[in-house]
């Protein structure tokens, strides 16, 4: 509901009781006058057009005689005897410009003056009306250059008496009426101009005949309003008598109202300039002791409401239940200044400690919309306030129906709901433990949202996991080596003899062929058809990789015998790098040299302290990694990219190495680095890469190595390494 001040309401009264009523009465008396105005105006009109009209008649009917007075002054009045009259008729009668005889067929028999020839008669009177008197519209004459029409009367014998009537006379006389604001308009029934205020019309023949108020049947002493060339007028139309010409008395409605405008405006101006008068003697003494205690009120009570609390006293008024007010008022206004710091350092201070907690914490409200957050929400969401605009859940969540979900069953069943170790999108790697609990004791019902970020504790229980794995299949991978070294070695010892008892370069080989009836080229022969050599070759190469399959199992167990020494990172990765470019396997069709390498090396890495030819095969594995599943299985983008990071972090070097390949699915990112786990064909690899190089980080130079991927969106490895090593 709208109100007004009281300033407004003071002066909505002075309009009512002083300028609406002398507007009023102004409208009412300016009425008056112009109503009167109309009526003068519609008599002046009236006797106008009916004198008018009357002269016009006058001068068709003085025509009309004299045509009659011509025909009786030639005699009997036939055609025989007007024709002999014709020649010095003319100059008798100045309104004609021309005289012309008809016999009863229409031909032409006489013309005063110049006889016949050279008529020039613009009429085919041929078939015209017996009765019509005027036979034609008016018209620039040829012969006189003058506006005429053509009157006609019968004669005897059957003939007809046509006199062109010039109507410069009838002109004259009427335009003697005409003024600057009258209109005096006379047309003939087609609506051709005889009379006009603008006489270029008249001379050029123009037509008035599409005016409306000629086209409407007035009644007569009828005066009324009509539109002619964008200007309202005030006319009246009246019809001549045996002519059908039309004659048009009129005024603008400019001229007509001009006076009851002029004293509409001066009436009204003394109106307001006394209302002026009276509203600036009153409003003085009502601001003073009304308005303007009331409007420092007004002003402070909007302070109040901005937050900003005047200190002065309010302004003392002539009237005692306006002092009563400002007293009440101060008062007030500090009782709320002190609430309001109570609350705002309350708020500040719960604020705070939401703030501070390393959950992300969602008001979801009993409409399902997200309303507000904490920091941690911001930075994890990617906003811009904590106070949201209202948004639903579903459109939060994007693509999330599982978490969606468990806030509608916390708000339904009011108890909390939890979705353990997940992730807040598709895009992202990191896992969450999102709890939904709803409000409890509260005005305001909804959901609170508590996502806890546990991708550390879940990569440190994977790290824990996978390493007591691998110090039990450390232990046993140790105690197999040994046992395995020592049928190993005689295997290799047995398969070097059988090669040393074949060679022909040994005397005794020969000796021992001889004695037992046989040559040693013959059995050489023999060797070679059924392949024996190759069988032999094929026992050493199965055990030298036995042996490298030993080698690296006896990793598990002991740390590494190289010499330590302190490496700069960057170049022990461009060493990597350099390593890995000159691998190619013409067999798996991989090229380490059409990768396109991203360094992105942070310029405060310290060196470190470490086994160089170590980390080097650790950096070689990952990069052949990369390249061999990219070659293999694809990859996103429209070149493969492998990226490698470093940065500084406290005591530490951290080095990412990540590519844009296939990536891993969760189940193989779980056993990565497990001994002996591959996803390569049998014979193909041994599944021992990552478990060494996980072993020289952890073990050897008590770092970390860690990964994270999902399919599609490639693997990044990331390893930790202290700057200094103590037990080097």
């Amino acid at each position: 509901m709208s109100r007004d001040s009281v300033v407004e309401i003071f002066q909505g009264k002075l309009v009512q009781w002083i300028l609406v009523p002398g507007l009023i009465m102004t409208v009412i008396l300016v009425s008056i006058v112009g109503l009167n105005q109309i009526n003068t105006m519609e008599r002046e009109i009236v006797q106008l057009s009916r004198s008018l009209s009357r002269n016009v008649e006058f001068y068709i009917d003085g025509a009309e005689d004299v045509l009659r007075s011509v025909a009786i002054m030639s005699g009997d009045g036939d055609v025989h005897s007007l024709r002999t009259y014709f020649s010095g008729l003319h100059d008798r009668f100045g309104q004609f410009d021309r005289l012309i005889l008809l016999d009863k067929n229409e031909n032409i028999i006489a013309v005063a003056p110049h006889g016949i020839k050279g008529v020039d008669f613009p009429i085919r009177f041929s078939g015209s009306e017996k009765s019509k008197r005027i036979l034609t519209s008016p018209m620039i004459s040829a012969h006189s250059g003058k506006l005429v029409v053509y009157v006609s009367i019968p004669v005897q014998g059957g003939g007809k008496l046509v006199a062109e009537l010039d109507l410069g006379a009838l002109q004259k006389f009427i335009y003697g009426f005409l003024s600057s604001n009258r209109i005096i308009i006379l047309a003939d029934s087609y609506g051709n101009l005889i009379v006009h205020p603008n006489r270029e019309l008249v001379k050029i023949q123009a037509n008035v005949g599409n005016l409306d108020i000629f086209k409407k049947s007035l009644a007569p002493e009828e005066v009324e309003f009509y539109r002619a060339e964008n200007t309202l007028s005030f006319g009246r139309v009246v019809n001549i008598t045996g002519t059908g010409w039309k004659l048009l008395v009129g005024c603008t409605a400019y001229y007509l109202f001009q006076p009851v405008i002029a004293l509409g405006l001066l009436i009204g101006l003394l109106v307001v300039f006394f209302f002026m008068v009276l509203l600036f003697a009153l409003k003085k003494e009502f601001r003073e002791d009304v308005v303007t205690p009331l409007v420092g009120y007004v002003r402070k009570l909007s302070a109040v409401a901005k937050g900003d609390y005047p200190t002065s006293a309010s302004q003392e008024s002539g009237f005692v239940e306006l002092d009563e007010l400002g007293r009440v008022f101060d008062s007030m206004a500090e009782q709320v200044r002190d609430r309001e710091h109570d609350l705002i350092v309350s708020k500040s201070y719960f604020q705070s400690v939401i703030d501070s907690m390393p959950s992300a914490l969602i008001w979801v409200n009993e409409d399902m919309d997200v309303c507000q957050c904490n920091n941690r929400a911001l930075e994890l969401f990617d906003l811009d306030t904590t106070e949201i605009e209202p948004e639903n859940v579903e459109v939060f969540f994007s693509g999330r129906e599982d978490i969606v979900d468990v806030i509608a069953e916390a708000k339904q069943f009011n108890s909390p709901k939890t979705i353990e170790r997940t992730a807040i999108s598709e895009d992202s790697s990191e896992m969450f433990d999102i709890t939904a609990f709803p409000l409890r004791g509260f005005e305001v019902k909804g959901v609170v949202v508590r996502i806890d970020d546990v991708t550390s504790r879940v990569r440190m229980e994977e790290i824990m996991v996978q390493t007591e794995k691998m110090m039990s299949v450390g232990g046993l991978a140790a105690g197999m080596a040994h046992e395995i070294n020592n049928p190993l070695g005689g295997i290799m010892q047995g398969a070097q003899n059988l090669e040393r008892k074949f060679s022909p370069e040994i005397k005794a080989n020969i000796t021992a062929a001889d004695e037992a009836g046989c040559s040693l080229e013959a059995m050489q022969a023999y060797l070679e058809s059924r392949k024996i050599r190759s069988i032999i070759g094929g026992i050493k190469d199965s055990g030298m990789r036995a042996a490298r399959i030993v080698s690296n199992m006896l990793e598990f167990s002991k740390p590494g015998k190289d010499v330590v020494t302190t490496v700069n990172v960057h170049d022990l990765i461009e060493e990597s790098l350099e390593l890995s470019a000159k691998d190619y396997d013409l067999k798996r069709k991989y090229d380490f040299t059409h990768i396109n390498i991203v360094r992105e090396f942070s310029p405060d890495v310290s060196s470190i302290i470490c086994s160089q030819t170590e980390i080097e095969q650790v950096f070689f594995n990952l990069f052949k990694n990369s390249a061999q599943a990219m070659s293999e299985y694809g990859f996103s983008g429209t070149k493969p990219h492998i990226y490698v990071r470093t940065r500084s972090r406290g005591d530490s070097v951290i080095i990412e190495i990540e590519d844009n390949g296939p990536g891993i699915k969760p189940e193989v990112r779980k056993r990565i680095f497990e001994p002996f786990f591959t996803t390569k064909p049998a014979g193909v690899g041994t599944g021992l890469g990552l478990s060494v190089s996980y072993f020289i980080i952890t073990q050897n130079h008590g770092g970390t190595f860690t990964v994270s991927s999902a399919p599609g969106r490639g693997a990044r490895f990331t390893i930790t390494l202290p700057v200094q090593k103590d037990r080097f």
